[in-house]
């Protein structure tokens, strides 16, 4: 059994970076070209504008806050598109990718719970 408590910060920071169960280290976040984040995110994008037009094609209560996280949605996948191919550096283009995608599932998240919420409260109780 080793002790790890005698290695130097160095050794430690060398050994995370090899160990490939952390998320920083996935292949995603370190040697992909960032097209597989577009396509994931344009998938996202559709799944999330489905729900948000139905909501549209019958406006009510909801209908503000749907347009609103429709929008939101698409800004932040045209900025992904936009950072794919204007960032050079490939560590930094990765991360920004990712946090735009999940910017895009919080939006989406907060959009639709939203809308759910306008849409439940404008249901008579009996």
């Amino acid at each position: 059994m080793t002790d790890h408590a005698d290695q130097t910060p160095h050794h430690a920071r060398r050994r995370s970076f090899e160990d490939e169960t952390l998320v920083r280290n996935q292949p995603a976040l370190r040697t992909s070209d960032g097209t597989v984040w577009i396509i994931v995110a344009g998938a996202f994008a559709i799944a999330c504008a489905i729900p948000l037009v139905m909501i549209l094609a019958n406006p009510g209560g909801a209908a503000a806050a749907a347009w609103t996280t429709l929008v939101l949605i698409v800004l932040l996948y045209a900025a992904l598109i936009a950072a794919r191919f204007l960032i050079a550096d490939r560590a930094r283009r990765l991360r920004l990718l990712a946090l735009l995608m999940l910017a895009m599932a919080l939006a989406a998240l907060i959009g639709l719970f939203t809308c759910v919420m306008i849409a439940w409260s404008a249901v008579p109780t009996a």
